[in-house]
Order: C-alpha cells, then sequence, then structure tokens
C-alpha cells in the first residue's frame, strides 16, 4: 500500500494561542484535524491555513513557501514538551493534544 491510499488516522488537536499570537488571531485557540503521524512542520502548515493572521506575527512562510513558526515563538505539547519546528520527526498527536504557541520572550 503506497501513502497516497495508507488509511489516515485523523486526531483533532487545539493549538492554543498565547501573547502577540492571540492578539493578531482574535482568538485563543485554533483547532485543527491532523494525521496522528504529522510531522511538526506539517502542524504548522495547517496552522497558517486555518489561521492566516499569524502569518507575518507568530508564523513566517520559509522561501519553499512552507509556513514555519517566528523567531521568537515556541511550541508545547501538552505542557510538557517544547517541540522542534523544523524537524521532520513524526510525532504520535493524539486526539485532545493540546499545542501551545508561546512567545519565547519575556512578558509573553
Amino acid at each position: 500500500m503506497n501513502s497516497l491510499t495508507a488509511p489516515r488516522n485523523l486526531v483533532v488537536v487545539t493549538v492554543e494561542l498565547f501573547g502577540m499570537a492571540r492578539i493578531h488571531a482574535g482568538a485563543s485557540s485554533v483547532t485543527l484535524t491532523v494525521d496522528t503521524r504529522s510531522p511538526v512542520p506539517a502542524l504548522v502548515d495547517a496552522l497558517a491555513r486555518e489561521c492566516p493572521s499569524l502569518v507575518g506575527n507568530a508564523l513566517h512562510l520559509a522561501e519553499d513557501g512552507a509556513a514555519a513558526v517566528a523567531d521568537g515563538y515556541a511550541l508545547n505539547r501538552n505542557g510538557l514538551a517544547f517541540l522542534s519546528p523544523d524537524t521532520d520527526a513524526v510525532w504520535p498527536w493524539q486526539e485532545g493534544d493540546s499545542i501551545l504557541l508561546l512567545s519565547n520572550q519575556a512578558g509573553g
């Protein structure tokens, strides 16, 4: 079975926004449906599509057009582990995961 026909295991995760990301989005959180095997960059791309007002602020577009976490921001999963936003490592996303988009500068 190739990757185009492999069954997708979709889960709903919530990206919680803090500081300026929350202000730019006009919301405290964004709900995303992602494949359980999505790497972090795919989750960031999904966030940019769902909440384009974050692009140019907490997110930016790389030269290849993919969304990336902007300098000064960090991703955290369930308040327990910081995520490397540029790795293709696959995280086993679970239904109800909470991804925190935080400013990593003093004052949030």
